[in-house]
């Protein structure tokens, strides 16, 4: 399936973005969020979306991180796109709360986020998150040890935060910005294979797709088995609640 049909067909399963509906695109600059960008651009009339616009955080965990933020702002020139860039000092963030990079990233990424979606009034914060993350956040969560609600992974939708490319892997995203020559930007970090993360995406995940290609759609159906179910145990127990409840 072309993959703008593709994206089409998880926003409208998922009932991601309704019309008139105001997008903040988080853009790192990277192959998955700047594809993001295009995509709904291209389907921005289709779905009826009366505004996109970016946000970009320069993290400056890396003292090149500059040119990313550079970037971003000049893809929206080209575009036509109203970009903001925010700058912050994580590994000073993270060394302070005694958090890893990655969560410091994390959590100052959202916070960011949701403050700019304000400020600018818009409805929806839009992430690059694909089918490969998916994948990766299944193996990192057994290897930590998860339940129920962890094998739920990554939700399509939450809050105010939705996610078009779930259900769409990362060799297709590359397909798609290759076959229009869409420039994008690599973090050379993602390639450090002393980050559990990198190391599941390079040394395992490569390899299971080789083998099973069809393993994503197969972890879509199971996730969204998984988050029905969820919904349903915890209409059961607010039903118990209730009548413990009453009866006191």
């Amino acid at each position: 399936m072309d993959i703008l049909l593709a994206v089409q067909d998880t926003i409208n399963r998922y009932d991601l973005i309704k019309k008139g509906n105001t997008i903040l695109v988080a853009c790192s600059g990277g192959a998955d969020s700047t594809a993001l960008l295009y995509i709904l651009r291209e389907i921005k009339d289709t779905l009826g979306i009366s505004d996109i616009q970016v946000a970009h955080l320069d993290h400056r965990i890396r003292k090149d991180s500059h040119k990313d933020a550079d970037f971003v702002k000049n893809i929206c020139d080209n575009i036509s796109v109203s970009c903001t860039i925010y700058s912050v000092d994580v590994p000073g963030f993270a060394k302070k709360n005694s958090l890893s990079l990655e969560d410091a990233a994390r959590r100052i990424r959202y916070e960011f986020l949701e403050k700019k979606r304000k400020e600018l009034h818009l409805d929806l914060i839009a992430t690059g998150h694909t089918l490969n993350d998916q994948i990766e956040t299944l193996f990192l969560r057994i290897d930590r040890g998860t339940g129920l609600k962890g094998l739920s992974l990554i939700p399509p939708k939450r809050a105010k935060i939705i996610r078009p490319l779930i259900r769409t892997y990362r060799n297709e995203i590359l397909q798609f910005l290759n076959s229009r020559s869409i420039p994008y930007r690599t973090d050379k970090s993602n390639l450090d294979l002393s980050i559990k993360r990198n190391l599941v995406r390079h040394k395992l995940i490569s390899h299971l797709l080789d083998i099973l290609p069809d393993f994503g759609e197969k972890l879509i159906r199971l996730r969204d088995t998984l988050e029905a179910d969820e919904k349903v145990i915890e209409s059961i127990i607010d039903k118990i609640w209730d009548e413990v409840i009453e009866t006191e």
